[in-house]
């Protein structure tokens, strides 16, 4: 598969929709997004604070980690009246689109999802591919800008197009941020993504638990400097400081890649031959250390990732044990039709999260693809004949 960068049809709008979660707490300050709170404070408070702390409780059921505790997180309801306003350009609007690109499947899919939901909706794509890279996309931002779009749904690579972003909103565009966000301040409306401290943080959680709060584990990350995978290091190491008989012996970054991460899994055998766990951000990654272990003839050590169909396929039948989550790709389908709600003048949260199941080993065979490739990530909402299409089944 190579070296793989990530940053994750109006039914699948629908379904992810329903899945969206979010909370608001005077605990914290925003993390991305508009701020939202308008001069009447934060609005939709109870409701947004009650889906927020469901998703965390869902975790715990079904990782079984009761442990687990809740960032507190502020969410608001932001009020897009300034923004309703016809297409600039035409009888529909245009959106632009400052994607991750088709690095790996993860940004394939998101792609098509999102524009084959925009044609379905009437809408024109103004498309540009970051080709995972954060410079390539400071000057993608700029330029679809140039082109004044109705709406801009940015998959941020990084901090660095901050200021980029912050110039499109001055501009008038409203921004939404899609699997990925930036800092407080950014001047986007929205964010949409599913939240990396549940998921590094019940990974982390299972992983100590699973090990009883002691051992060695490793930690393996995809890209330094991509949000995706930072904010998800961080969680776990605040976790993990909880456990005073968790040793974390090393740190390392895969690229999201089994090339990469089995050749950093070969390491860690000849430097950790006794390690007891690994944190993983990435099934990808996973399926590089499950061929590492195998090849020296040493059994997997727990570990944790999201759900890769290549890694499924690769520890059935076998003990191994794991706990597993998505980021779903299709989650750009939500990021598209939250920026038509701000062009229509409705109210969104400033900041949507998106859920998705998490499960063990236990459940393997409920979601394991036997039938597709390696690269589908599950569970997958789109339809069996778009996933032929972008031959992932």
């Amino acid at each position: 598969m190579g070296v793989i960068t990530r940053t994750r049809a109006a039914a699948l709008a629908v379904l992810l929709g329903a899945a969206l979660v979010a909370g608001c707490s005077s605990q914290r300050e925003p993390v991305g997004g508009a701020g939202g709170a308008g001069e009447g404070g934060c609005r939709n408070a109870a409701e947004a604070q009650a889906k927020y702390q469901q998703a965390w409780a869902t975790a715990r059921t079904q990782l079984g980690i009761p442990e687990l505790a809740a960032v507190s997180e502020q969410v608001c309801e932001v009020d897009t009246a300034r923004y309703a306003k016809p297409p600039k350009t035409g009888d529909g609007y245009r959106i632009a689109f400052a994607a991750q690109g088709p690095t790996n499947s993860w940004g394939l899919t998101s792609e098509e999802a999102f524009k084959r939901h925009a044609a379905g909706i009437g809408v024109q794509t103004l498309y540009a591919s970051a080709n995972g890279d954060a410079a390539t996309q400071v000057d993608n931002i700029t330029q679809l800008a140039s082109r004044d779009p109705d709406a801009m749904v940015v998959v941020p690579m990084g901090d660095s197009i901050t200021g980029q972003v912050q110039a499109a909103a001055a501009q008038g565009i409203p921004v939404v941020l899609c699997s990925g966000r930036l800092g407080a301040g950014s001047g986007a409306v929205s964010t949409v993504t599913r939240q990396y401290e549940l998921l590094g943080g019940m990974y982390a959680e299972w992983l100590a638990q699973r090990l009883g709060g002691q051992g060695k584990v490793a930690m393996l990350s995809g890209l330094a400097g991509v949000p995706t995978a930072e904010y998800q290091r961080t969680a776990a190491k605040k976790v993990f400081a909880k456990y005073p008989g968790i040793t974390v012996v090393t740190e390392q970054y895969t690229q999201w890649s089994p090339t990469v991460a089995k050749t950093v899994a070969a390491n860690l055998l000849t430097q950790y031959p006794d390690l007891n766990g690994i944190w993983s951000d990435s099934g990808y990654g996973d399926m590089g250390v499950v061929q590492a272990y195998r090849d020296a003839g040493k059994p997997v050590p727990p570990l944790t990732g999201d759900a890769v169909n290549g890694f499924l396929k690769a520890v059935q039948g076998t003990d191994t044990a794991f706990a597993v989550s998505s980021f779903p790709p299709e989650q750009s389908i939500q990021c598209l039709d939250t920026a038509m709600a701000v062009l229509k003048g409705q109210p969104v949260l400033d900041k949507i999260y998106i859920d998705s199941p998490s499960f063990t080993n236990s459940r393997l065979a409920e979601y394991v693809r036997p039938d597709c490739g390696d690269n589908l990530l599950v569970p997958s909402s789109l339809p069996r004949e778009q996933l032929t299409e972008l031959k992932l089944c």
